[in-house]
């Protein structure tokens, strides 16, 4: 019984001017209600909102991941997160947090926070970090290229000047068989000193090989892909594109290193991003099938300008690129990486776009390995 001297509590009041914005959405995603705090955030009118779906706020390129996160919200009992873009009347979009969970029947329960400030600072810090992390790379492979050219000068320019002299007495007329047989010999011994410092260089890159086998686990596809799909969708949100993922629920697990795979991942998404800056219409798709060999059959497809027919024989060759600024070793470690796990890892010239795909062998091994 309420005490005689207190108002009865008006949720309905509560609902409408809590602080924070509130909605209702029903299993479509249609707006049973939304607050005037909610409301105010796309510069609208609660009762204008009311009935509509509220999809029809979300911006384009965002239109898939709220797709998923309401099949996520009404499929589980847990509260679900997303963060997306949505238009406001004032002609500027605004990204909110949306936290939300659905129980059986009942319309889903959200909130919404405008945190367009927070992202903005964010996505900053993203691009200043792939920045210096993109310097960093340039800057460990300029020394290791100024420590090789160091170990392999003296011995090539002994090979250099010991052929000149050897040469130079047969020019001469003068072709003394001890000078030449030492003019050779000591071409012979740099030679084969610059070859021990080849050698050296890929004996720590089969150690590093041997290190990335021993890492391996024998996963589902789909936990590849999840590993490094905060990555994908925030560098295809910042740079606009429309990301889709299909990955088959029949496809069997893989035997990988989950970070030398994801690295394959992130490296080819990263490209056909870049490759469709400032394009109206940018889409990038990623699939996983199995092939009639019974591999693993992964694709990438972008909307961007393609591969041109001249360079597509020489892609993945080292230094060999298109992009300026760009050093050409992306798409070769890429290939080695997919060629040490018994795969490979082509492109394809599709009517639009580029496409580039990879096999991976499917796993003998029975249980998933945790």
């Amino acid at each position: 019984m309420e005490h005689p001297l207190q108002p009865p509590v008006d949720y309905q009041d509560l609902f409408d001017n809590a602080p924070l914005g509130y909605l209702l959405l029903d299993a479509s995603g249609s707006i049973e209600r939304i607050n005037q705090t909610g409301a105010a955030l796309f510069a609208q009118d609660a009762e204008g909102m009311t009935g509509r779906p509220f999809a029809d706020w979300v911006v384009d390129a965002d239109q898939q991941y709220f797709d998923r996160y309401l099949r996520r919200l009404h499929e589980s009992d847990r509260m679900e997160k997303l963060y997306v873009r949505v238009h406001s009347r004032h002609g500027e979009d605004l990204t909110v947090w949306l936290r939300g969970v659905a129980s059986g029947d009942h319309p889903a329960r959200l909130s919404l926070i405008d945190v367009s400030e927070e992202h903005s600072s964010a996505r900053q810090q993203r691009y200043l970090q792939s920045q210096l992390t993109h310097l960093a790379r340039r800057n460990m492979a300029g020394e290791f290229a100024a420590s090789l050219a160091h170990e392999l000068n003296q011995p090539l320019g002994t090979v250099v000047l010991s052929c000149d002299a050897a040469l130079r007495f047969l020019s001469e007329g003068r072709a003394d068989r001890d000078e030449c047989s030492e003019a050779l010999s000591q071409a012979r011994e740099a030679a084969l000193y610059a070859s021990g410092v080849i050698g050296q260089l890929r004996e720590f890159l089969k150690d590093g090989e041997r290190d990335a086998q021993a890492a391996r686990r024998t996963v589902p596809l789909a936990q590849v892909v999840d590993t490094v799909l905060a990555l994908i969708d925030a560098n295809a949100r910042d740079n606009d594109v429309a990301l889709s993922l299909d990955i088959a629920d029949t496809l069997p697990p893989v035997h990988v290193n989950l970070i030398q795979i994801g690295q394959v991942l992130v490296n080819l998404t990263h490209n056909s991003i870049e490759a469709m800056a400032g394009l109206d219409e940018a889409r990038l798709s990623i699939r996983a099938r199995p092939d009639r060999q019974g591999r693993v059959l992964v694709s990438v497809e972008d909307t961007g300008p393609g591969v041109s027919a001249d360079i597509l024989d020489r892609l993945f060759n080292p230094f060999q690129t298109n992009k300026a600024g760009g050093m050409g070793m992306g798409l070769a470690i890429s290939q080695n990486i997919i060629e040490a796990h018994g795969g490979e890892l082509w492109a394809e010239r599709p009517p639009s776009g580029a496409r580039f795909c990879f096999t991976l062998p499917a796993s003998a091994r029975g249980d998933h390995e945790h």
